[in-house]
């Protein structure tokens, strides 16, 4: 599982009512699902993406109901999204069972039910945004299966483009325009990629070069918040602090 961010500790109590919301919203197929979700226990970005979406909607201002749905939906997608992400091609080896059958369905009812969560939440006016970043993910798949590209690169089209898109959709709903929102989408681009890439094989200059420019977008950020120790500076200035004690950044 990588590093683990003391910052996540301060939000037990939230992520508990995060998983009890994901549990209910899946309930009627939770037999199912639960051997896949077993296999994410120990993925990096499942444990790591709802705290971040969570703090960056509190830090927003927006009530801790939607926080908590929004979190909810951003797992219950990645949780897809991973299923789907099990399926291979005739190369990898794929075979056509009952297995490769349930997998499809499955992830295909837990998109559909992200989108149902969205209408309730009352933030339908999101999907377009999330059609984007699923059509990102998409694009990032074909560079990783097909053409062979970077990991940072794939990473930052499958990994990136999540929290990204999580800090762009609480910047839309706290009524972010412009610059703001652009600044907001990409302090989630930014720290997401730094967290990412602290748990893999690369230099730590090149994962500076993404906390750097994080520290700048909420700068921005902040000037209008005007929030003084946050969770969410808290985490960038976590991130920011492991990197400066460490000389290499593999950690796994």
């Amino acid at each position: 599982m990588g590093i683990k961010y003391s910052f996540t500790r301060e939000l037990r109590t939230e992520l508990i009512d995060v998983d009890k919301v994901f549990k209910e919203n899946l309930l009627p197929w939770w037999d199912d699902i639960y051997n896949y979700i077993k296999m994410l226990n120990e993925d990096f970005t499942w444990n790591q993406l709802p705290p971040l979406v969570y703090i960056v909607y509190r830090y927003l201002g927006l009530d801790r109901s939607i926080s908590i749905s929004m979190t909810n939906i951003f797992k219950t997608l990645y949780l897809a999204n991973s299923i789907h992400g099990m399926v291979k091609d005739d190369k990898e080896g794929q075979k056509y069972d009952q297995d490769l059958q349930f997998a499809i369905l499955i992830g295909d009812y837990m998109f559909g039910r992200m989108l149902k969560l969205l209408v309730e939440a009352g933030a339908d006016k999101l999907v377009g945004l999330f059609a984007v970043m699923m059509a990102e993910i998409n694009e990032g798949q074909v560079m990783e299966r097909k053409l062979q590209a970077a990991h940072k690169d794939v990473l930052q089209k499958t990994r990136g483009s999540i929290y990204a898109t999580a800090f762009e959709t609480a910047g839309h709903l706290s009524g972010m325009k412009g610059i703001l929102l652009e600044n907001c989408r990409q302090l989630g681009l930014n720290l997401g990629m730094s967290i990412e890439l602290m748990n893999c094989d690369i230099s730590r200059e090149e994962v500076l070069v993404y906390i750097h420019e994080a520290e700048r977008n909420y700068k921005i950020i902040n000037q209008y918040q005007r929030m003084v120790n946050s969770n969410l500076e808290a985490a960038i200035n976590e991130v920011h602090s492991l990197l400066c004690n460490i000389e290499n950044v593999a950690v796994v």
